[in-house]
């Protein structure tokens, strides 16, 4: 690294950017809620580290942004720790950029996969000039800017929550250009892995909380998964909106690997994501998946067609590529896994589904035939291919009932042979014995399905699974009649054939979701009713534009929260807090008995809707232990009578479990300050879950009384092991480690529409800009010229995905769900394919891994021949020898 003066004004330019964004994130990790000096040090750490990897680390931001999430722990909402990320790497790699020469020149124009053309930054400075306007006119809904590091969505720094997140991706977009422009292949390699990683770190969030908090396979409890995204503290749809945008990029991985662990990663990503997408229990997340899955696939497709075209080399005989899809086979094995998955679930449950996915993966390993034998030596051996099935059927019934757990015995042992015998005759099958014995190993196999069908479900419905299994060896049976007919899937080369036997098993867990629990079609049983709402949700929101302006312009940015509560129906108003500054004067009510408040208090109300255990408005905190007699103090009053509700619970984010809780009356007692005593009982012997597996403790107070209204200047738990277990009890460091939450009672806080909440935030102007700026994504990457850059599929099949769960959630009104849609959206906007593809690079994937098709833009660049005659056509002066 050279370091240089700055001389230019762009440089002096990036150096004051570099220096503001320093000084704006130093004043805030200054005042991070928990450990600012260790805040500090981090914050100033990554700084350097983007100084030192700029043409890295602000490609991966994206990756980080689900783990970065700590308000449960800070109480910070307005500020979080994406923006802190954000300033540290500006700050650092702007400082780069003016201080430092790199060690390459950047390549050609002509090259670069990373540009955004003149009018495409012309649309987006207008979009950021009403984004701007949005957020301004936020504030002036409120009365003005009021700053405060505690203000909660119906206050004004509401609005800078809500509309910062596209400048913190505007921050980002210089760097990603001049790490584009020094090396190309980067946007694409470090693109892919950061979304890869939201995907993973998303779907292990969601895995994990499964786990602990319900179990793997249970999906009967009403219990809606929140994985590591807190903005589902008053609901919204945070988790389908990074698994929307973040799935097809694990697709494309599949798609375009050619190396056989890689490829085996990319299933079992794409496995675990379609898992924490069926644990969502969303019917947007059920449409937009399979929708975005889609649509990278048939522009993965059409890409690898227009390849081969522009090679035309001809070097692949017609038939022969190993990648080609045989869609009916493929189409057909996977609807006939469905089939007999939905019946085998019913007598047999998860085991017998895990064994019909071994037999279908026998099937599927199946070698393609190398030679020739007479026709009725091949269909003779068709036809005794079931029999050693049937004795094994017969046989092992009679076994299951005298040794437990045979029939999974001989399930794993005949699978593992034919996959052990399949793997050892890959090359293909030269013998009819070969043939033979694979055919019957198959057979064998979907007996042994049978047979553990059978032991667990004690014997019921036997006749229905062997006449369901019979069918399916009858039926393979027909199509391998003729050679020819049924050798498409077994000349499949293994990606396809991965793929095939992915989508089996995909079928098998929804098959096992629906059939296991009663939730999702209770879900599905609803969605008319659950519509209808939703029309009449989005009347009520939008009749809440009352004026000109207010359509043209929009309410401001984090403004339907307080919009609602003030303009909606009155009996959908929810609870609310506030910080309230120390006050040394009297009480206003001059009541006898009022006094002064004895320093920082918060005013906590409750909604005015139906009251019930999850309507409830929490204002919680995070507790580390709890063990033996647990006991409260709080020190509040009131001017009417509610009820105070203290409780400490088994609780990820919005769901408890296990509770020790307890409620009082509070009478008015004019206004005066009292204090409350509950004793909340003892606390179970396991309560917080095994050290190995703990579930998070989280203490909290509510009132279970419609419209209360209570001031609170102290909160106190304690239990006798532990002692005092809150922190900043008495609120003298303001809303520190306090969050809030409302587990069920959601439509207030959501405009739960993406279209309809651009419209309400920012008017038809920024509706129009919004949309424009997403249809010129699509059109560029379908059809435009970034149609053939690699990421291209990926990029729309997420953008569509998204597009479809926000036809029914707001999703932008979650910061960090706002960043990772705009941070995709800019990526789009910018991508493009080069004007000339290198010699000899063909249509195939492989010949630059997940890259690029670009040569690698390395210090030799200029050393390519293809390089050095452009060059020389330009009159550019070329330094040494051609090699």
């Amino acid at each position: 690294m050279k370091f240089v003066l700055p001389r230019r004004p762009l440089s002096w330019m990036l150096l004051a950017g570099s220096l503001g964004c320093a000084v704006l994130g130093l004043w805030l990790v200054r005042h991070y809620p928990v450990q600012p000096v260790a805040a500090c040090a981090l914050w100033t750490a990554i700084a350097v580290g983007s100084f030192l990897g700029w043409r890295v680390l602000p490609l991966l931001v994206p990756a980080l942004v689900p783990v970065i999430g700590f308000a449960p722990w800070t109480g910070w909402i307005t500020f979080e720790e994406l923006d802190l990320l954000v300033l540290a790497v500006a700050a650092g790699g702007y400082a780069a950029l003016a201080i430092t020469q790199p060690a390459r020149k950047a390549v050609p124009w002509r090259y670069r996969t990373l540009r955004w053309r003149a009018a495409v930054r012309v649309l987006i400075a207008v979009f950021a000039l009403s984004a701007f306007i949005a957020v301004w006119r936020g504030f002036e809904h409120f009365g003005g800017v009021q700053f405060g590091f505690w203000q909660g969505f119906q206050e004004p720094m509401n609005s800078l929550r809500a509309g910062k997140s596209f400048f913190l991706v505007l921050l980002l977009l210089p760097l990603w250009q001049k790490a584009s422009d020094l090396r190309p292949s980067s946007v694409t390699r470090l693109s892919r892995a950061a979304w890869v990683i939201v995907l993973v770190a998303t779907s292990l969030g969601a895995l994990w909380e499964r786990w602990i908090y319900t179990g793997l396979l249970n999906f009967s409890t009403d219990y809606r998964t929140t994985s590591l995204f807190w903005e589902m503290n008053v609901g919204g749809a945070s988790l389908d909106g990074a698994l929307a945008l973040s799935l097809p990029f694990a697709m494309l991985w599949a798609l375009r690997e050619r190396r056989p662990l890689r490829f085996v990663a990319a299933l079992a990503v794409l496995l675990l994501a379609f898992y924490a997408s069926i644990t969502t229990f969303s019917r947007g997340v059920y449409l937009a998946v399979p929708a975005g899955l889609a649509l990278c696939a048939l522009l993965w497709v059409a890409q690898r067609r227009e390849d081969q075209d522009t090679a035309g080399d001809g070097s692949m005989p017609a038939g022969t590529n190993p990648d080609r899809v045989p869609l009916g086979w493929a189409v057909g094995v996977i609807v006939g896994t469905a089939a007999a998955a939905w019946v085998l679930f019913g007598a047999g449950g998860y085991r017998a589904l895990l064994a019909l996915a071994g037999s279908v993966a026998v099937l599927i390993a199946m070698p393609a035939t190398r030679a020739s034998w007479p026709r009725g030596q091949h269909r003779t051996l068709l036809l005794l291919a079931p029999l050693p099935a049937v004795l094994l059927a017969v046989g092992g019934g009679l076994l299951i009932d005298v040794v437990p757990k045979a029939a999974y015995v001989i399930d794993g042992v005949t699978v593992l042979f034919g996959l052990a015998l399949a793997w050892r005759w890959r090359g293909g099958l030269t013998q009819p014995t070969q043939a033979f014995v694979l055919a019957m190993l198959w057979m064998a196999s979907l007996a042994a399905t049978a047979l553990v069908a059978v032991q667990w479900g004690n014997g019921r419905e036997g006749g229905v699974i062997a006449l369901v299994l019979a069918v399916l060896a009858a039926l393979w049976i027909v199509t391998q009649w003729s050679p020819q007919v049924g050798a498409d899937l077994r000349s499949a080369g293994w990606r396809v054939r991965g793929l095939v036997w992915t989508g089996s098993l995909l079928m098998c867990a929804v098959v096992a979701s629906l059939g296991g629990g009663a939730y999702i079609g209770q879900r599905m049983s609803t969605g008319q009713q659950d519509f209808e709402g939703r029309l009449e949700h989005w009347r009520v929101g939008l009749g809440l534009l009352k004026t000109m302006d207010g359509w043209l312009l929009g309410q401001g940015s984090g403004r339907f929260p307080a919009s609602f509560a003030n303009g909606g129906p009155f009996e959908e108003r929810v609870g609310d807090y506030r910080l309230n500054a120390p006050r040394t004067e009297a009480a206003a009510s001059a009541l006898p008995g009022a006094e002064p408040a004895p320093g920082p208090t918060v005013t906590l109300t409750s909604g005015l809707h139906q009251m019930g255990n999850g309507e409830m408005f929490r204002l919680s905190q995070r507790v580390p232990a709890v063990a033996g007699e647990v006991a409260a103090t709080v020190r509040l009053r009131t001017q009417f009578k509610t009820r105070l509700r203290v409780e400490v619970c088994e609780k990820f984010l919005l769901y408890p479990l296990r509770c020790v809780d307890k409620e009082a009356e509070i009478q008015p007692m004019n206004g005066a300050w009292q204090s409350v005593d509950l004793k909340l009982g003892q606390a179970p012997e396991d309560f917080g879950g095994p050290s190995w597996a703990p579930r998070r403790l989280v203490a909290s107070v509510t009132q279970n009384w419609r419209g209360g209204v209570l001031e609170i200047a102290s909160v106190g738990i304690v239990d006798s092991v532990h002692g005092p277990l809150l922190s900043n009890g008495d609120f003298t460091e303001g809303l520190a480690r306090w969050y809030f939450s409302s587990d069920r009672y959601h439509m207030p806080f959501h405009m739960k529409s993406l279209p309809a909440h651009v419209l309400f935030e920012q008017g038809l102007f920024g509706l129009a800009l919004w949309s424009g700026l997403l249809v010129t994504v699509l059109v560029r990457l379908t059809f435009g010229a970034g149609r053939r850059h690699p990421l291209a599929p990926a990029v729309v099949g997420g953008l569509v995905a998204f597009g479809v769960v926000g036809l029914f959630d707001s999703l932008i009104d979650a910061p960090r769900i706002a960043f990772l849609f705009y941070a995709m959206l800019a990526l789009g906007l910018g991508l493009r394919a080069p004007s000339r593809r290198p010699r000899g690079s063909g249509g195939d994937d492989s010949g630059h891994g997940l890259e690029t098709v670009l040569p690698e833009m390395d210090s030799d660049f200029e050393g390519a021949p293809e390089v050095r005659r452009a060059m020389k056509a330009a009159g550019v002066k070329l330094k040494g020898p051609a090699r």
